[in-house]
């Protein structure tokens, strides 16, 4: 039995060295860990006591490189928050550029940058208030048999698609509902 007692010694001391090599690794990464939240407090400590001692000159003594690398940040972090926000703006008012509005007049495709419509000169500002309203609001009547867009009165074609539109004849004046007409 002593062949037996060997293997199954050597399978402890490998079992007991595998086990001690995994909890030196689980101790190491929980040291990781607890290191990490050390340098995140340190650095939360050191944002507040330089906003507390900043303006202090006794406290800048010895510290000048310091002070004046984090004051350089501060600039370069304010440049580029400007130039973001220029990006930005730019980007809205490309957006807006972007914006087309039909006018409600006489269908024509309105640019947002544009002051009246290219089609009958309606102001831009009525253009962009009829878009703000609600389509039951704006349409009022009868309605293009082809695509649906709202149609003025007397409109023989429509404004947004152009198709013909069957009128029905004005009555005759002095004529009756539902007469027929004199041949």
């Amino acid at each position: 039995m002593g062949f037996f007692d060997n293997v199954s010694a050597a399978v402890n001391r490998g079992t007991s060295s595998v086990q001690r090599t995994g909890r030196t690794a689980q101790l190491k990464m929980q040291m990781n860990d607890l290191m990490k939240q050390r340098r995140d407090l340190a650095a939360q400590l050191g944002a507040s006591l330089y906003d507390t001692v900043k303006d202090m000159p006794e406290m800048r003594i010895g510290r000048e490189p310091i002070f004046k690398g984090i004051e350089d940040i501060d600039k370069q972090r304010a440049n580029i928050e400007a130039e973001i926000a220029q990006i930005e703006a730019a980007a809205a008012e490309q957006q807006e550029a972007a914006t087309t509005y039909k006018c409600p007049k006489c269908g024509s495709g309105v640019a947002a940058t544009d002051l009246f419509c290219s089609g009958c000169g309606t102001p831009i500002s009525d253009v962009k208030a009829s878009a703000a309203q609600p389509e039951s609001e704006a349409a009022s009547g009868s309605k293009c048999t082809s695509c649906g867009a709202p149609l003025n009165e007397g409109d023989v074609f429509c404004m947004a698609c152009g198709t013909r539109q069957e009128v029905a004849p004005a009555p005759e004046p002095g004529a009756t509902a539902g007469a027929e007409p004199e041949n």
